[in-house]
């Protein structure tokens, strides 16, 4: 809240990074057994966030991947007032070339990195083992934006020349993000904590590999929340249903057809109306 206060910005940005974590989530684990959602048993009502499985370090991860890639995408935009448009290179760098340097206005990750780990209160973890194990989630997540920051050139001059040219960092489309998470997703590592022996109370086991998503509980059964989940395809059903059969149906799909040129530059289609099989779980 006190962040809030002090940039009002920043309340619209993360409304911008949770409604784009939810979407990119969703579409990315549309046909997985495992749909982003944060219930995997309705009877009882059981939340992920009861322990920290697989699915739960990668929502952690996928929190801090987009509040990083909002804030530096606002910060560019001139959304929030305590950050600005980053200037990636000075002019001295280019000594030798024929053509001038001009600032460009950037992605500012730096910053978003900085006030993602403030807001989720992971700067620091004592030797909480848990929140060791979380803050190295959501590093994860913050390095997935990270790797995505690209250097973008724009020329300038006379004829299409090069003798003015504007740089600065881009960060990708989140989507591209999101690929990175899922691979870490089905490569995340399962770890036990470290009992505390009373001859050595200070003493516990770190983590080794700072690049992996790390989780502490097995995933339970998703079998009984696939029910009703519309297949990709027949081989899809045959994961997603957890071998209880599928039932297939029909519905019509608009679609653009025979497209052609007309009047020299214009591309013309007609409207096409096709039935396409469809697949639920049983």
């Amino acid at each position: 809240m006190r962040m809030c206060k002090r940039n009002p910005g920043l309340r619209k940005v993360l409304e911008v990074a949770s409604q784009q974590a939810i979407t990119a989530c969703e579409e990315t684990f549309k046909y997985d057994r495992w749909n982003c959602s944060l219930v995997y048993n309705k009877k009882p009502k059981r939340n992920i966030f009861k322990k920290i499985y697989r699915e739960t370090a990668f929502v952690h991860a996928l929190i801090a991947a987009s509040i990083t890639h909002a804030v530096a995408r606002a910060c560019s935009s001139g959304e929030l007032s305590r950050c600005a448009c980053l200037s990636t290179r000075t002019s001295d760098t280019f000594e030798n070339v024929s053509w001038q340097w001009k600032g460009g206005c950037g992605d500012d990750f730096n910053f978003g990195k900085r006030y993602t780990k403030n807001f989720l209160e992971f700067k620091s973890v004592g030797n909480d083992q848990v929140a060791d194990i979380l803050k190295q989630d959501v590093m994860v997540g913050i390095n997935s934006v990270g790797e995505q920051l690209k250097e973008v050139c724009k020329c300038h001059g006379f004829s299409g020349s090069c003798t003015t040219k504007t740089c600065w960092k881009r960060l990708g489309p989140f989507n591209s993000a999101m690929g990175l998470l899922k691979k870490q997703y089905h490569h995340a590592l399962k770890k036990k904590l470290v009992v505390k022996r009373a001859i050595t109370p200070n003493i516990r086991k770190k983590v080794k590999d700072r690049k992996n998503l790390v989780y502490l509980q097995k995933t339970p059964n998703l079998c009984l929340s696939t029910k009703s989940r519309v297949c990709k395809d027949v081989p899809n059903c045959a994961t997603l249903c957890c071998g209880r059969g599928y039932s297939v149906g029909n519905r019509s799909v608009t679609t653009r057809c025979r497209c052609r040129m007309v009047d020299c530059c214009f591309v013309k289609c007609d409207t096409c109306l096709e039935v396409k099989d469809y697949y639920v779980c049983k």
